[in-house]
């Protein structure tokens, strides 16, 4: 299967494999014949669509196991990253800057991760576990910055984190009542971008922001929903929180291509 790419549900077309391709390492000369990388790609994508293990990946990609090593090759190469980042820069005219987080239910096969590498950004609250998603999307639909959390962690403590990742001079920040606080307000003022966040019903300092432009905040939440439907992303179940930011990287790679 190492000289074919299998022709599934989740596969990519020959348009985006045109701009997916170019990014991808080069593949060795010498030594054993490599997978090949068209196929390797649509693997993964099966793995993000489906929700499935990478056990009950269908043969017909090939063995389960060097699929997944050169995924994890992949990721710490930056391949996902830059992939993205390409798309991004594409259009690098954007003026709105929408914030938002969503959480995903965490899956009991995403326990077990080495105690010395931390929490994995899993959370425990009333609700289980969960990991929480913060985005960073323009008014074109695309990501430009990722962050995770626990899902416990309140969405303004990723806020200006996630914000000092881009530029924001001359840009407006649209973001709902959650990150209505002084601090982030007084980043963004500092960043010489405009605020579009309404007030909680009980602040004490009044400010005045445009309705109108908020109706756009909706991009966010259609971001949110549509990175959702593959079935990898709505549920957790990577023991590694790396894996998992690159498999929602890869989600924010499918719905712009």
């Amino acid at each position: 299967m190492s000289n074919t790419f299998y022709h599934g549900r989740y596969s990519v077309t020959n348009e985006q494999w045109k701009i997916i391709e170019p990014h991808l390492p080069k593949s060795k000369s010498t030594g054993r014949p490599c997978l090949n990388p068209r196929t390797v790609f649509n693997a993964i994508l099966w793995i993000l669509g489906s929700g499935a293990a990478w056990r009950d990946l269908p043969t017909e990609y090939g063995n389960w196991n060097s699929i997944y090593h050169k995924f994890r090759q992949w990721l710490e190469q930056g391949v996902f990253e830059r992939i993205l980042q390409s798309i991004v820069s594409e259009c690098q005219n954007y003026y709105l800057i929408e914030i938002d987080s969503t959480f995903c239910k965490v899956h009991q096969h995403a326990a077990g991760a080495r105690k010395i590498l931390g929490n994995q950004n899993i959370g425990v609250s009333r609700g289980g576990k969960t990991t929480k998603i913060h985005a960073l999307v323009n008014e074109y639909f695309q990501l430009v910055a990722l962050e995770l959390s626990s899902g416990n962690l309140h969405d303004s403590e990723m806020a200006i984190k996630l914000l000092s990742k881009i530029t924001l001079v001359g840009k407006k920040v649209l973001a709902d009542k959650a990150f209505c606080s002084e601090e982030i307000r007084d980043f963004i003022f500092q960043q010489k971008a405009v605020a579009c966040i309404p007030d909680k019903s009980n602040a004490v300092r009044r400010h005045d922001f445009d309705h109108e432009l908020y109706k756009s905040r909706n991009i966010i939440e259609r971001f949110c929903q549509r990175i959702k439907n593959f079935r990898h992303i709505a549920t957790r179940y990577d023991k590694l929180s790396i894996c998992f930011l690159n498999f929602v990287t890869l989600a924010a790679v499918q719905i712009q291509i």
